[in-house]
């Protein structure tokens, strides 16, 4: 499969080219804003460098949420039209999933992956996986009140921007990841790229926040 990946959710940029299995081009940028102006220039330069055009892509893949909400619109609408236009899939891959990605890679046997984001308000996004990342709960915003009751007592690897939330929470028994805090495109490649079709996530954005919203405290759910 040769797959274009994007994110914009969180406070980067990037963009990634999944070929044969592997990464076959990337570029990143840190970014907290500035995401709508970046983007189209680091596809354009990385197509140029790989030298590959938009039609004989297989599918594009973009980061869903949970994230800012410009940020989400930018790559959503990005992705989305590039795989309308050109009759291809688009796949939706979390930003909890792709920051879970690398965690997992340096996780010991028995861990839970603890991703993380620091949502601001005394909230958290947040969601468990086990090493081969299959979830564990569904992605929630939780309250930083509630977080040490809903932590299960198990080894946890924490990693996104909220890794130090984690930490705080269940100090004893949490290793903060030496992976990146926020999501990377090859880690959306690499996630959707193993997946089937009629697996996929939509692409379509998940809001955990509503606009002053209040905050949201029922334990985390386990995916049915």
């Amino acid at each position: 499969m040769k797959l274009l990946a994007i994110d914009t959710s969180q406070a980067a940029c990037s963009v990634a080219l999944w070929q044969d299995g592997k990464s076959a081009g990337h570029r990143y940028r840190d970014m907290p804003k500035g995401h709508a102006e970046a983007l189209i220039p680091m596809l354009d330069d990385l197509r140029n460098e790989r030298g590959f055009s938009m039609e004989e892509l297989d599918a594009f893949a973009v980061t869903v949420g949970p994230g800012t909400f410009t940020g989400l619109r930018v790559g959503l609408a990005t992705a989305r039209g590039f795989a309308v236009a050109l009759g291809k899939p688009c796949l939706g891959v979390t930003s909890l999933e792709a920051i879970a990605y690398p965690a997992a890679q340096e996780a010991e046997k028995g861990e839970l992956i603890a991703a993380c984001f620091d949502a601001r308000r005394d909230e958290a996004y947040l969601q468990l996986f086990n090493k081969d990342l299959t979830p564990v709960t569904e992605p929630a915003l939780v309250s930083l009140d509630d977080l040490e009751t809903l932590l299960p007592d198990a080894p946890l690897r924490a990693v996104g921007t909220g890794a130090r939330l984690i930490a705080a929470a269940a100090e004893e028994r949490t290793w903060i990841a030496k992976a990146s805090p926020l999501p990377d495109a090859r880690s959306v490649a690499a996630i959707a790229s193993a997946r089937s079709l009629d697996q996929a996530l939509p692409p379509t954005p998940l809001y955990l926040r509503a606009p002053d919203a209040k905050v949201q405290t029922n334990p985390l759910r386990k995916p049915e």
